[in-house]
């Protein structure tokens, strides 16, 4: 089992944001199944079972329950895909969702670190407790933090490939020969940029993509940074697993504070600044 040592982070000063690009926030736990070596099937010995104790723990809290697609398949044919989703209210954030192996809680705009980290503590401790362990030890296989964000520009206004270099500082070049030679417009129309690390603090892969999409129906650049830990290098207990959010909370915030500082840095923070 991993352990995490309560080591000091250091972070990138951000001051508070009054315009945060963060288009959603989301944690990733999942578990080991049970494998049926003839029909290749995968089984969760707790689920529907913890669905429903999770449910009566959270209820109070997320009293709405709504059955996703995925419920339409049989549960041994759709491991790690989530089946529930629990809400406050109608189309209302945060909310926490449940499947075969799978649990994620899903924050939008209202997020904020202190309570999205004590509500994904809350089910962990969960999980932990009313995992059938006589059935199979319980064993978590992934851990992940995602954030994104979404940063709207006018594209004819600005090259793509220069506003995130220049605001994002993420620099991609294309030799000029390819557009002298051909008929091919400069400016590009679409933008996949995916970059992944071997991270050791904590121990894992981190992650940074940027693409062309839209926010609220305007352009935008969507930019997310995933932290995820896998197999032996996931936390097992509540202990570990706060130290691990600590230190995944630190690498994505230093992340956000390299990446946007300067004139987007002032633009979510309210500052006049041009962006």
């Amino acid at each position: 089992m991993a352990v995490f040592k309560p080591e000091k982070i250091r972070r990138e000063e951000i001051p508070p944001l009054l315009n945060p690009p963060l288009a959603e926030a989301i944690f990733e736990l999942r578990w080991e199944l049970q494998s049926d070596q003839q029909t290749r099937r995968m089984h969760d010995v707790a689920y529907p079972m913890m669905y429903g104790r999770i449910y009566e723990r959270l209820k109070k809290d997320f009293p709405l329950i709504e059955d996703l697609p995925a419920t339409q398949v049989h549960p041994d044919g759709s491991p790690f895909v989530v089946r529930h989703r629990l809400r406050k209210e109608k189309n209302g954030w945060p909310l926490v969702q449940v499947g075969p192996g799978i649990v994620t809680i899903n924050e939008d705009k209202s997020y904020s670190w202190s309570s999205f980290r004590s509500l994904i503590l809350r089910v962990v401790d969960s999980i932990i407790e009313l995992y059938p362990s006589e059935s199979m030890p319980l064993n978590f296989v992934k851990s992940e933090i995602r954030y994104i964000n979404g940063i709207t520009f006018d594209p004819q206004k600005e090259h793509p490939l220069q506003y995130m270099a220049n605001k994002l500082h993420l620099k991609v070049e294309v030799e000029p020969e390819i557009f002298a030679l051909n008929e091919i417009e400069e400016r590009p129309i679409g933008i996949g940029m995916n970059l992944a690390y071997a991270l050791n603090r904590p121990v894992g892969n981190f992650a940074v993509s940027s693409n062309l999409g839209h926010v609220d129906g305007k352009p935008a650049l969507i930019l997310q940074t995933v932290i995820q830990s896998l197999g032996e290098t996931v936390p097992q207990d509540k202990e570990n697993f706060e130290m691990w959010l600590s230190q995944a909370h630190g690498v994505a915030e230093n992340c956000f504070g390299s990446l946007c500082r300067g004139a987007l840095m002032q633009r979510f923070s309210g500052m006049d600044g041009d962006v």
